[in-house]
């Protein structure tokens, strides 16, 4: 007995039935959504290559930004001195900044308990954008 598998590629694949007028449609289907999927992929990857920001311009922040962290919007104040403060839903903290290499490092009492979060930070657009996700978003975004 020879058992003959068909490719879904194959001719007979997609004989005038019902049968195969669904297996073109889920054909069809399938390559639409995988181009979907590495379509979806190349925006979040390209979200993350921005221009990257210098640990000079890093430095000489200073003065109030709006800022994005963790998809909270809030008022920050960097001050020369490596002090933060910052207010967020009608809520204070305040913390540390400093650069380490080519990285922004900031710790707020509350917000981050205390420890730092360090990363790169890339410049898009008018935002300064770090502390990447694995999915490529950025966990804080801040501008003047």
């Amino acid at each position: 007995m020879i058992v003959r598998l068909s490719s879904p590629f194959h001719r007979s694949w997609f004989k005038d039935t019902s049968r195969g007028v669904f297996r073109a449609f889920l054909l069809v289907f399938l390559l639409a959504g995988l181009n979907f999927v590495f379509i979806a992929h190349l925006s979040v990857s390209a979200h993350a290559k921005g221009a990257p920001v210098s640990a000079a311009t890093l430095k000489n922040l200073r003065g109030v930004y709006v800022a994005i962290w963790k998809g909270h919007k809030a008022k920050v104040k960097i001050e020369p001195n490596g002090t933060l403060r910052a207010v967020s839903d009608n809520r204070f903290d305040e913390g540390r900044w400093t650069v380490k290499g080519n990285a922004l490092c900031v710790s707020f009492k509350v917000w981050t308990k205390g420890r730092y979060k360090c990363g790169r930070v890339y410049r898009n657009g008018r935002w300064f954008e770090g502390l990447y996700k694995k999915d490529g978003t950025p966990r804080l975004r801040f501008r003047r």
